[in-house]
């Protein structure tokens, strides 16, 4: 019964935060896909950590406040993580929409809205970079260290930490401003100076002229930003990891 107890820890840690990743909350992933993901990664890691994991309790008032404790802290872990390729996708957002691709939204299998083709691919770089840096590795090493530094139905939300997230929050839309200005600067003086154009030459039908043109300077643009977006990546994503480490001790 112990054992059993054991088990059902390392399956409820588990499965609450990779449920809530932004790689396996997509709907493009079955639900079965998941479910055994999570049961061969908690028997796997069951003989190496079984030692350090507290049973849980099969009581109806200890193991709710146990799954409560356990959703906040697997919410605060992959929020975390949603907020920096949030970041990349509101970047890709903003340069399309200056282009005018705010006409052309496609249907986003992860959330069920619809987003800018700019911002998905901003999503799926930031997603590449994370695989390329390892992150997959590094995020399990911290789950399983969690069990010991923060044992199951133990968590608590400290002040420091609360804030660190709010921290986070507010440089998903520092970091996207950044990314998207080289691109938008470009833009917005192009609808200068095409108004201009307007101006001494008001025979040309700029409405009909502007799409082709935005279209083709900011892609052009675009390609050229995307060139330090890795090193941007990269540096995010670093201190994400430095974070979640802390958190997670």
């Amino acid at each position: 019964m112990v054992e059993l107890g054991i088990l059902l820890a390392i399956l409820l840690r588990l499965s609450v935060i990779l449920f809530m990743l932004p790689i396996f909350s997509s709907a493009q992933v079955p639900q079965n896909i998941k479910a055994g993901i999570i049961i061969a990664l908690s028997m796997m890691l069951f003989p190496l950590i079984r030692q350090g994991v507290q049973p849980l309790e099969i009581e109806p008032f200890s193991i709710m406040s146990v799954v409560v404790g356990e959703v906040i802290f697997g919410v605060l872990f992959s929020l975390s993580m949603l907020l920096v390729t949030s970041a990349f996708q509101l970047a890709g957002e903003l340069v399309g929409f200056e282009m005018g691709f705010g006409f052309a939204q496609t249907a986003d299998p992860q959330s069920g809205t619809q987003f800018g083709v700019l911002g998905v691919w901003g999503q799926l770089f930031a997603i590449l970079i994370f695989f390329s840096l390892n992150g997959h590795h590094v995020v399990l090493r911290l789950i399983v260290e969690s069990f010991s530094n923060v044992p199951v139905g133990s968590f608590s939300l400290a002040s420091n930490l609360f804030n660190k997230i709010l921290l986070l929050s507010g440089q998903l839309f520092v970091l996207a401003v950044k990314l998207a200005a080289p691109v938008m600067a470009v833009l917005i003086l192009a609808q200068v100076g095409m108004a201009l154009m307007s101006k001494f030459a008001p025979q040309i039908n700029i409405l009909a002229t502007s799409f082709p043109l935005t279209i083709g300077l900011g892609i052009f643009f675009f390609g050229l930003t995307m060139i330090s977006w890795g090193d941007v990546a990269t540096r995010a994503f670093t201190d994400l990891f430095t974070m979640l480490s802390n958190f997670t001790r």
